[in-house]
């Protein structure tokens, strides 16, 4: 399973209670346009930022691809990193949506 699928599974079963996902790709390890014809053929919901010669790699320290930003509903940034790291076994899955839905928890969402 790509990491793209964990970000669609996560934005489709979380987005209601607040979860925002973003995407950053491409830099140096991709070009743009290959990039972008993978993508169509996505139902991705979330903003992937192109990170053309990976300026915002370099300035946020970004040091693997791909990556993404989780944000809770509050608007803070409760994690960082490459998706495909999460679900090397079930109990990472495990802990991961711990983590998620703990998250998710803090904050009331109004509206």
């Amino acid at each position: 399973m790509s990491f793209r699928h964990h970000l669609v599974r996560w934005e489709a079963e979380y987005a209601g209670c607040g979860l925002v996902v973003v995407e950053i790709s491409g830099g140096v390890h991709s070009d743009f346009e290959p990039s972008r014809t993978r993508l169509a053929k996505w139902s991705v919901g979330h903003p992937v930022l192109w990170d053309r010669g990976s300026a915002n790699a370099r300035a946020y320290a970004i040091n693997g691809w791909p990556s993404a930003y989780l944000i809770g509903p509050d608007g803070k940034v409760f994690w960082q990193g490459n998706p495909s790291a999460i679900r090397r076994t079930d109990s990472d899955e495990s802990a991961f949506r711990e983590l998620l839905e703990g998250e998710l928890r803090k904050v009331e969402v109004v509206g």
